[in-house]
Protein backbone atom coordinates (compact mmCIF):
# COMPACT_ATOMS: atom_id res chain seq x y z
CA UNK A 1 0.00 0.00 0.00
CA UNK A 2 2.71 2.37 0.70
CA UNK A 3 4.46 1.64 -2.98
CA UNK A 4 0.84 2.98 -4.15
CA UNK A 5 0.06 5.44 -1.63
CA UNK A 6 4.00 7.15 -2.80
CA UNK A 7 2.93 6.26 -6.40
CA UNK A 8 -0.35 7.99 -6.38
CA UNK A 9 1.40 11.27 -4.30
CA UNK A 10 4.46 11.26 -7.03
CA UNK A 11 2.35 10.87 -9.90
CA UNK A 12 -0.38 13.34 -9.25
CA UNK A 13 0.97 16.08 -7.72
CA UNK A 14 4.07 15.91 -8.55
CA UNK A 15 3.55 16.50 -12.17
CA UNK A 16 1.59 19.29 -11.80
CA UNK A 17 3.76 20.67 -9.17
CA UNK A 18 6.58 20.42 -11.53
CA UNK A 19 5.57 21.12 -14.59
CA UNK A 20 4.22 24.59 -13.13
CA UNK A 21 8.24 24.81 -11.53
CA UNK A 22 9.48 24.91 -14.59
CA UNK A 23 7.29 27.18 -16.52
CA UNK A 24 9.30 30.75 -17.32
CA UNK A 25 11.98 29.62 -14.43
CA UNK A 26 14.48 32.47 -14.43
CA UNK A 27 12.16 35.07 -16.93
CA UNK A 28 11.70 38.53 -15.54
CA UNK A 29 7.95 38.93 -14.04
CA UNK A 30 7.41 35.22 -13.73
CA UNK A 31 7.46 35.15 -9.85
CA UNK A 32 11.19 34.12 -9.47
CA UNK A 33 12.71 35.93 -6.41
CA UNK A 34 16.23 37.29 -6.51
CA UNK A 35 18.98 35.62 -4.75
CA UNK A 36 19.04 37.53 -1.74
CA UNK A 37 15.16 37.06 -1.21
CA UNK A 38 14.88 33.49 -1.46
CA UNK A 39 18.22 32.00 -0.44
CA UNK A 40 18.18 32.72 2.39
CA UNK A 41 14.85 32.27 3.73
CA UNK A 42 14.54 28.42 3.16
CA UNK A 43 18.07 27.91 2.64
CA UNK A 44 18.64 26.07 5.91
CA UNK A 45 15.17 24.80 6.03
CA UNK A 46 15.00 20.78 5.64
CA UNK A 47 11.90 19.07 4.50
CA UNK A 48 12.54 15.88 6.07
CA UNK A 49 12.90 17.52 9.58
CA UNK A 50 10.67 20.97 9.23
CA UNK A 51 7.53 19.06 10.69
CA UNK A 52 8.28 18.06 14.41
CA UNK A 53 8.43 14.69 15.15
CA UNK A 54 5.17 15.26 17.65
CA UNK A 55 3.49 17.06 14.89
CA UNK A 56 3.92 14.19 12.26
CA UNK A 57 3.01 11.42 15.20
CA UNK A 58 0.03 13.46 15.99
CA UNK A 59 -1.85 12.98 12.33
CA UNK A 60 -0.55 9.28 12.06
CA UNK A 61 2.57 9.96 9.79
CA UNK A 62 6.36 8.25 10.90
CA UNK A 63 9.45 9.76 11.27
CA UNK A 64 11.90 9.48 9.70
CA UNK A 65 10.95 10.46 5.93
CA UNK A 66 12.27 9.14 2.94
CA UNK A 67 13.74 11.94 0.47
CA UNK A 68 11.90 12.90 -2.37
CA UNK A 69 12.10 15.05 -4.86
CA UNK A 70 10.24 16.99 -7.87
CA UNK A 71 13.39 18.33 -9.09
CA UNK A 72 16.73 20.33 -8.06
CA UNK A 73 14.50 23.52 -7.02
CA UNK A 74 12.21 21.32 -5.46
CA UNK A 75 13.88 18.66 -2.58
CA UNK A 76 11.22 17.23 0.04
CA UNK A 77 10.75 14.30 2.40
CA UNK A 78 8.10 11.06 2.06
CA UNK A 79 6.33 10.35 5.12
CA UNK A 80 4.49 7.09 5.42
CA UNK A 81 1.38 7.14 8.29
CA UNK A 82 -1.91 5.58 8.87
CA UNK A 83 -4.42 7.24 8.17
CA UNK A 84 -2.54 10.10 5.96
CA UNK A 85 0.91 9.53 4.14
CA UNK A 86 2.35 12.83 2.86
CA UNK A 87 5.08 14.56 0.93
CA UNK A 88 6.51 17.39 2.32
CA UNK A 89 8.66 20.23 0.00
CA UNK A 90 10.70 23.53 -0.47
CA UNK A 91 10.51 25.69 -3.17
CA UNK A 92 12.99 29.04 -2.98
CA UNK A 93 11.34 29.84 -6.59
CA UNK A 94 7.97 29.89 -6.30
CA UNK A 95 4.77 31.43 -4.68
CA UNK A 96 1.25 30.75 -3.24
CA UNK A 97 0.43 33.29 -6.24
CA UNK A 98 2.76 31.73 -8.63
CA UNK A 99 1.46 28.69 -8.48
CA UNK A 100 -2.05 29.92 -8.52
CA UNK A 101 -1.85 31.70 -11.63
CA UNK A 102 -0.23 29.18 -13.65
CA UNK A 103 -3.49 27.94 -15.93
CA UNK A 104 -4.47 24.32 -16.27
CA UNK A 105 -2.27 23.17 -13.49
CA UNK A 106 -4.98 22.98 -11.04
CA UNK A 107 -8.77 21.46 -10.83
CA UNK A 108 -9.28 23.48 -7.35
CA UNK A 109 -7.04 25.97 -6.20
CA UNK A 110 -8.45 27.91 -2.79
CA UNK A 111 -6.79 30.43 -1.38
CA UNK A 112 -6.71 30.95 2.10
CA UNK A 113 -4.34 32.01 4.91
CA UNK A 114 -2.22 30.48 7.35
CA UNK A 115 -0.03 31.74 10.03
CA UNK A 116 -1.31 35.35 8.53
CA UNK A 117 0.50 34.15 5.15
CA UNK A 118 -0.96 33.40 1.69
CA UNK A 119 -1.75 29.87 1.51
CA UNK A 120 -3.89 27.50 -0.86
CA UNK A 121 -5.06 24.65 -0.95
CA UNK A 122 -5.35 22.52 -4.44
CA UNK A 123 -6.22 19.84 -6.42
CA UNK A 124 -4.39 18.70 -9.22
CA UNK A 125 -6.00 18.83 -12.89
CA UNK A 126 -6.49 14.69 -12.97
CA UNK A 127 -6.60 14.32 -9.75
CA UNK A 128 -10.17 14.09 -9.38
CA UNK A 129 -11.13 12.06 -6.19
CA UNK A 130 -7.77 10.31 -5.55
CA UNK A 131 -7.68 11.47 -2.24
CA UNK A 132 -4.31 13.54 -2.99
CA UNK A 133 -4.32 17.26 -1.31
CA UNK A 134 -1.73 19.66 -1.91
CA UNK A 135 -1.23 22.35 0.86
CA UNK A 136 1.25 25.61 0.22
CA UNK A 137 1.62 28.45 1.97
CA UNK A 138 4.63 31.06 1.68
CA UNK A 139 7.42 31.34 3.35
CA UNK A 140 11.13 32.47 3.97
CA UNK A 141 10.56 34.31 0.13
CA UNK A 142 9.38 31.02 -1.64
CA UNK A 143 6.83 28.28 -0.80
CA UNK A 144 6.08 25.01 1.45
CA UNK A 145 4.11 22.73 -0.04
CA UNK A 146 2.38 19.90 1.87
CA UNK A 147 1.31 17.01 -0.26
CA UNK A 148 -1.47 14.40 1.52
CA UNK A 149 -3.18 11.91 0.46
CA UNK A 150 -5.94 9.89 2.24
CA UNK A 151 -5.26 6.79 0.53
CA UNK A 152 -8.32 6.12 -0.93
CA UNK A 153 -10.18 6.76 2.76
CA UNK A 154 -12.95 8.92 1.69
CA UNK A 155 -14.06 9.85 4.80
CA UNK A 156 -10.86 11.91 5.47
CA UNK A 157 -10.78 15.09 3.82
CA UNK A 158 -6.75 15.35 2.80
CA UNK A 159 -6.81 19.24 1.72
CA UNK A 160 -7.96 19.43 5.88
CA UNK A 161 -5.51 17.66 7.18
CA UNK A 162 -2.66 19.36 4.57
CA UNK A 163 -4.35 22.45 6.32
CA UNK A 164 -3.79 21.58 9.69
CA UNK A 165 -0.43 20.59 9.31
CA UNK A 166 0.36 23.73 8.03
CA UNK A 167 -1.27 25.54 10.48
CA UNK A 168 0.97 23.53 13.27
CA UNK A 169 4.61 24.20 11.67
CA UNK A 170 3.89 27.40 9.52
CA UNK A 171 4.66 29.53 13.17
CA UNK A 172 8.31 27.99 13.12
CA UNK A 173 9.45 28.57 9.61
CA UNK A 174 10.52 31.86 8.38
CA UNK A 175 7.95 34.05 7.02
Amino acid sequence: MRALSRAAIAAVAGAAILSTASCGAGAPGNGDKDEEGSASGLAQVDPCTMVPTDVLASFGLRGPGDPDSNGASEPGCYFAGDPISGTFYKNQEMTVATYGDKPGIWERYDRKQVDGRAAASGVATGAGDTGVCTTLFDAGGGVIILTVSNKGEASIDSCAEGLKIAEKIAPGLPK
